[in-house]
């Protein structure tokens, strides 16, 4: 079967991205300018031009395109029509599926994917019906779409898997491989992963939320550090700068020692743990950046001598109190909290179905019960409050406890 022309290809793409993906009817013919549509398509040559003409002239007399030519000069097209009847002969030409299908499985992609949820039955079926809604009103619904029938059931049905367990300290691999995907298929779709659980949620949410662990099995830290191996000892001098640790050098560690006189492990790694590094030139305390505990931490947390107090700075919201519990459940030795204090919020962010979940949780679990009290606040207020470590500022002293205010 002979291939279509460069032109007409360039002509479909054009069609394709302008009018091919509607659903309704169209009011208008479709057209582009001759010069442009072979300028598109690299017909550059006087023959491939002329060749080109001789391809559009055939099926203008075929009835398939209309072409508008110069007044006077009639030999010189300057523009290329496809009129309406002939936009099946086109799809059909390029193997392009009508959009009235594609939509139509679509919603039937959503019909069976709204199952109840084991874990969340109404977000699920409120995402559901949101999806159908858009998707007949021609509302865009990122990151899902209708025009990727496969695509859409993939990400639904992931969303579905991840939404469905806990995660907590899990490699973003590993959970990959467990969903039945390849080892790297949620990094890759990550954004798409992420939006879809922020309209699931009504608010941000993200792998790490879930508890994921999303990057490499590292630690950012700052202060003295001894690393004692069986030919010898490493000290790792960083006063002057944080530094990495990997899990492998951990591991590979009989004992890890330290002068500091205090663990504090530091949940914003971008802007708190850098604020509080800077603040500690002397190295009295460790600071560690940590969200949900990897296997670094886990095992900085075990070989660290247990006499050495450990502390916990992170957000208030339901997340980052789940975030110390792991933490705690990790440590050998009890982990404070730090400065982790309910503030009202300069705006209402109210708290959403898994955030009751998570509170529920944290509330019967004996091992926060001394963190009730600060828990309690959030739930009576029925929102967030101003929970971010970063709106508490830079400190303001030098060294331990960093801020001259009261926690």
């Amino acid at each position: 079967m002979t291939p279509p022309p460069p032109w007409l290809a360039e002509f479909h793409r054009r069609w394709q991205a302008a009018r091919g993906r509607r659903t309704t009817a169209s009011a208008r013919a479709f057209g582009v300018g001759w010069s442009d549509l072979l300028e598109g398509a690299g017909i550059r040559t006087a023959e491939d031009q002329q060749t080109a003409q001789r391809e559009a002239e055939a099926l203008e007399k075929e009835g398939r395109l209309v072409l508008k030519r110069h007044r006077f000069r009639r030999y010189l097209i300057l523009r290329v029509t496809l009129p309406l009847p002939s936009e099946t002969w086109l799809r059909e030409k390029f193997g392009s599926v009508d959009p009235v299908i594609l939509k139509n499985q679509a919603f039937d992609v959503i019909l069976r994917a709204a199952d109840t949820h084991p874990r969340w039955p109404v977000e699920w079926k409120t995402l559901c019906h949101e999806l159908y809604q858009a998707f007949g009103s021609d509302r865009p619904a990122r990151p899902f779409s209708w025009q990727r029938p496969e695509q859409l059931q993939l990400l639904l049905q992931t969303l579905r898997q991840l939404t469905s367990g806990d995660w907590p300290g899990v490699p973003v691999r590993s959970a990959s491989v467990s969903l039945g995907l390849d080892s790297k298929a949620l990094e890759r779709h990550r954004r798409s992963l992420e939006a879809g659980l922020s309209r699931m949620f009504g608010n941000a949410t993200t792998l790490e939320s879930l508890g994921l662990v999303t990057s490499d099995s590292m630690i950012r830290i700052h202060g003295p550090l001894v690393l004692v191996f069986d030919d010898g000892q490493q000290v790792i001098d960083a006063l002057g700068a944080p530094y990495s640790l990997s899990f492998a050098d951990l591991r590979r560690a009989r004992e890890v020692r330290s002068t500091a006189r205090r663990l504090l492990t530091v949940e914003n790694a971008k802007t708190t743990f850098r604020q509080l590094a800077a603040a500690d030139p002397a190295g009295g305390t460790l600071i560690v950046a940590s969200s949900f505990p990897t296997q670094a931490l886990t095992e900085l947390l075990a070989k660290l001598p247990p006499e050495l107090p450990r502390f916990h700075f992170g957000d208030t919201d339901p997340s980052g109190w789940l975030i110390l519990k792991k933490i705690r459940e990790a440590s050998p030795r009890p982990v404070l909290p730090f400065r982790m204090k309910w503030r009202p919020g300069r705006t209402f962010q109210p708290l959403t179905p898994r955030d009751d979940l998570l509170l529920a949780d944290l509330l019967q679990t004996p091992e926060m019960a001394d963190c009730h009290g600060e828990i309690a606040p959030l739930v009576a207020a029925r929102e967030r409050g101003d929970f971010e470590q970063e709106s508490l500022g830079p400190p303001d002293l030098q060294g331990w406890p960093f801020f001259s205010s009261a926690p």
